[in-house]
């Protein structure tokens, strides 16, 4: 189980079927210690919520909610949906392809263009699900980016638990990642409740490629809420 999930939608996601208050309750239930609320940007519908960003506070003063948005590409230059006006509330920040963005470029397109969008957009924490097939992107190039950023790259649950990704390309991230020294955040991508926390699909490879514990940052809850505040310096 993941201790702190960083890739969680709520109903606020059109893709999200439940309340911030219902995934606490479950989070609680199986022993979480967080996650981050990670709707999309509005190139997917995405409904952010001013008064989540700027009142919301847990109400359970030992579970974390961070606040977060999962963005999505809009160009070939980098450019991301982030509502300028949110980013000073921001915990987390994740962005990665998803349907708005056309199909069938290849994967030196792909590639570039995700470098272009940590280039331009030095606050984004997580690179989400680069191993979805219909984008597909350069590992290597991808991790060697992300870790001079400071970011760190997702591995998804989902992705392979329903599946739209296959254990190898997974390991072939990791590996990537590992030669490069670049961090990861595992990360269940919920949708629904039950998702919450889910990591038994990657779990395996992770122990399959012996990655180094140090490189996952959310490897423990204090790990997780270190490295965000690691990164907070950049939205502010």
């Amino acid at each position: 189980m993941i201790a702190v999930d960083f890739h969680v939608h709520s109903i606020f996601s059109l893709c999200g079927l439940h309340t911030v208050l219902e995934l606490l309750e479950h989070g609680r239930t199986i022993g979480m210690r967080g996650f981050a609320v990670t709707d999309h940007g509005p190139a997917l519908g995405g409904r952010l919520n001013t008064v989540f960003f700027e009142r919301f506070v847990s109400p359970d003063p030992h579970f974390g909610i961070l606040k977060g948005i999962e963005c999505n590409l809009l160009d070939r230059e980098g450019a991301i949906d982030l509502p300028g006006e949110y980013l000073r509330f921001l915990d987390i920040l994740l962005c990665g392809f998803h349907h708005n963005f056309p199909k069938g470029l290849g994967r030196q397109a792909y590639t570039g263009i995700m470098l272009a969008a940590l280039r331009r957009n030095p606050m984004v924490d997580i690179v989400t699900h680069p191993n979805d097939a219909a984008y597909p992107v350069d590992y290597g190039a991808l991790a060697e980016a992300a870790a001079a950023a400071g970011a760190a790259i997702e591995l998804n649950n989902s992705k392979l638990r329903y599946p739209r990704s296959t254990p190898a390309e997974a390991v072939a991230l990791l590996v990537a990642c590992k030669e490069m020294r670049c961090r990861v955040a595992v990360c269940s991508d919920t949708h629904a409740i039950h998702e919450l926390g889910d990591d038994a699909a990657v779990a395996p490879l992770l122990r399959q490629v012996d990655f180094p514990q140090e490189l996952i940052v959310n490897r423990t809850a204090a790990a997780a809420f270190d490295f965000v505040e690691q990164r907070r310096a950049l939205k502010r």
